[in-house]
């Protein structure tokens, strides 16, 4: 069966990688981006199934990123 692809969103490092450690196996992540900029190239490259985002990044907020996706 075909995991769900998770692209995760967080400026701090230590919670990108508590959410990797919590979602792999079950879930695949397939990318984890600093800033709001960097997640919204990741999403049109990557092509995630869902996208777990925190609203308050550098660059661009979680909520403009969604208006943008």
């Amino acid at each position: 069966m075909k995991r769900t692809r998770i692209l995760l969103a967080d400026d701090h490092p230590q919670i990108r990688e508590l959410l990797r450690v919590i979602l792999e196996p079950e879930f695949r992540v397939v990318g984890a981006a600093e800033d709001g900029e960097t997640l919204l190239q990741y999403a049109q490259s990557l092509q995630p199934d869902v996208i777990i985002s925190d609203i308050n990044m550098p660059l661009m907020d979680g909520l403009s990123l969604l208006q943008k996706l």
